[in-house]
């Protein structure tokens, strides 16, 4: 009689243990839904990686007050035919200091002119070009009105993303997590026509 008592409540504790399974989803084709739709703890789950991915590629954490605003990154970057200081940054030269480009970003046709060599590489103004659609990996322009920078700033991707060059070299679908190995910090921030506050901070020339 124990005996049938011990199986008839492991019997029951099983059952309950499968309905509370079946309920959230942990036994459904394999797929984490619940009965209802999808699991609320695996959506959330997915909505949090999206948004932490979004911060990691995009969110300078109000560095643009630095780079943009203290040593005047943009400048350098538009050049002096665009409205800035200096020669200007070229996408080539940025490729040159292990800057990469997102070619996800890019727009198939414009991604066809590149093939085809109908994009000039060579010019600062197609680099803006690439910072208004948020294709340099870490780099992220802020623009007036009028469609000229008013400043930059770096994000984390900078440092800790690369791509795999499947357009071309330091051009292709980004990795983030994988370090830009390639990257010469000390050529980018020496671009800047502002380093006095760096000189003054390190009491260097």
């Amino acid at each position: 009689m124990a005996a049938a008592r011990r199986l008839a409540v492991t019997g029951l504790a099983l059952a309950s243990a499968v309905a509370l399974l079946i309920q959230f989803g942990v036994v459904h084709n394999g797929t984490g839904q619940a009965a209802g739709g999808i699991d609320p703890t695996i959506a959330r789950a997915g909505r949090l990686i999206a948004q932490g991915r979004n911060v990691f590629r995009y969110d300078t954490f109000g560095d643009q007050a630095v780079w943009g605003g203290v040593l005047g990154l943009h400048k350098a970057i538009e050049g002096a035919k665009l409205g800035g200081v200096g020669p200007g940054v070229s996408p080539k030269t940025a490729l040159a200091l292990g800057l990469k480009v997102d070619a996800t970003r890019i727009p198939v046709k414009v991604a066809k002119a590149i093939k085809a060599g109908r994009v000039d590489l060579g010019d600062p103004k197609t680099t803006v070009a690439l910072l208004k659609l948020n294709a340099v990996v870490g780099v992220k322009g802020y623009f007036n009105k009028q469609g000229t920078l008013r400043s930059v700033g770096i994000t984390c991707a900078v440092c800790h993303s690369t791509v795999d060059n499947s357009f071309a070299p330091g051009i292709g679908r980004r990795l983030d997590g994988w370090p830009n190995q390639d990257l010469n910090v000390g050529a980018i921030v020496a671009a800047a026509p502002n380093l006095k506050p760096l000189q003054d901070a390190l009491s260097v020339d």
